[in-house]
């Protein structure tokens, strides 16, 4: 694998600093729901936009704008369906994006991340939305039928195309992990709660076994958030968690988790806390743990402590 191409870290705004951006900006300032919720909670992060959003927001559905010839859940979409989102959502690549979810730090970075592999100019993620309503911020509940109705008018949106040594692949990090040696000059990180990485928690998806890849190192997205508040961690604190888990600012650093949704998280967290080298950016496993499980050899999935 080539060294990834680097690309700028997008800001962390406190809803403050949100409400500050859109009264001083000459673009526009757009509000992104990103809310996606794992598949055994009950929960449905459309149907909570329709009566629930901060004032002039959007509904990214990372469920829908995907690679829907994948059999996995959240793959990348190609630049052409991505183009076609945005434009549904009425984005421009001179509006300001500020992406959020419900939950405060949980599938936003998923879309950030998106949004900054296939280049937007201009991206945030607001830390985060609990905080924002328990401030006292303009909430919209108004009643819509659908999430289109948000959307004042349709645009035509077309990136420069995705930024391909960003995104790793399945075949990627089999030539990492077949060879120990290799593997070893890698952070392999993973986003799961511990104990599916150990094996003794199930998987939340019927029939995929849990466990991890070999050498990989077990950071659960919960850690880099703050636990009263689910914001992310000061950039000094997450310097000393990444440090004594074992991540090494020399090596390239891959970030999974169950379907590339919260490795995101650590990716962000990582952009913030500025312990990597300019020269090595996280990149994400875009399958994750559904995909390695249902594809690796059974030797490459362990059990326990590496």
């Amino acid at each position: 694998m080539r060294p990834p191409s680097r690309f700028s870290i997008s800001s962390i705004l406190t809803p403050t600093a949100f409400k500050s951006l859109i009264a001083s900006s000459t673009s526009p300032v757009i509000p992104l729901d990103a809310t996606w919720y794992l598949p055994n909670s009950g929960r449905n992060g459309k149907e909570e936009f329709l009566s629930e959003r901060i004032p002039g927001a959007r509904f990214f559905d990372i469920d829908e704008v995907k690679d829907t010839s994948s059999p996995y859940p959240h793959m990348l979409p190609s630049t052409e369906v991505f183009n076609e989102a945005m434009s549904n959502l009425g984005i421009t690549r001179e509006d300001i994006l500020v992406v959020y979810d419900k939950q405060g730090n949980f599938s936003a970075p998923r879309l950030l991340w998106t949004l900054k592999v296939f280049q937007h100019p201009s991206i945030f993620i607001l830390d985060n939305y609990p905080l924002y309503k328990q401030e006292g911020h303009e909430i919209d509940t108004k009643k819509l039928s659908a999430v289109e109705e948000a959307v004042p008018a349709e645009t035509t949106y077309e990136s420069p195309g995705l930024i391909e040594d960003r995104v790793v692949s399945y075949t990627d990090l089999r030539q990492v992990i077949v060879e120990p040696l290799f593997r070893k000059k890698f952070n392999i990180i993973d986003a799961r709660p511990y104990a599916r990485w150990t094996g003794d928690a199930p998987e939340p998806r019927p029939g995929l076994p849990s466990g991890h890849i070999p050498d990989s190192i077990s950071i659960s997205f919960s850690e880099v958030l703050d636990e009263s508040n689910k914001e992310f961690k000061d950039p000094s604190k997450l310097q000393e968690l990444f440090l004594a888990k074992g991540v090494d600012p020399d090596k390239p650093t891959i970030a999974m988790c169950g379907t590339g949704v919260t490795a995101c998280v650590l990716e962000t967290a990582l952009g913030r806390s500025g312990l990597l080298q300019e020269d090595k950016p996280v990149m994400v496993y875009d399958g994750s743990w559904t995909e390695w499980a249902q594809r690796s050899d059974d030797k490459f999935i362990i059990k326990g402590k590496n």
